[in-house]
């Protein structure tokens, strides 16, 4: 399933759609995306497989995971990182992001376990 915002093809992409279009039945071989293919200058949001998803979760989510390694469990500012990595789960999961990635860091595997997918 694709996660790219129908609104986002590069023209790399749409060239490859062209030739696959005129040319004989050969598969289509993907074109690389670039960060502009999936979020155009200027823009802040996307939906992605229904939810809304804003630029910079994925380095907010890891920034927080490498927080959260130097926090006390049970104090206060622990809590408020752990809650940002739940609250960031639903665009992660949006993005597919943890079909191609493996969270090493137990707390967080378990943070993010504890919520729904």
């Amino acid at each position: 399933m694709s996660t790219l915002p129908t609104s986002a093809t590069s023209d790399a992409q749409q060239q490859n759609s062209h030739l696959a279009a005129s040319g004989p039945a050969a598969p289509a071989t993907p074109a690389p995306l670039t960060p502009q293919d999936v979020l155009a200058d200027g823009q802040e949001q996307a939906e992605f497989n229904g939810v809304l998803v804003r630029k910079g979760s994925i380095a907010a989510f890891i920034g927080n995971a490498k927080a959260l390694e130097n926090l006390e469990p049970g104090t206060s500012e622990h809590e408020a990182v752990a809650q940002q990595i739940r609250d960031l789960k639903p665009a992660l999961d949006a993005l597919e992001l943890f079909d191609v990635v493996e969270i090493r860091n137990p707390d967080v595997a378990a943070l993010l376990a504890s919520g729904p997918r």
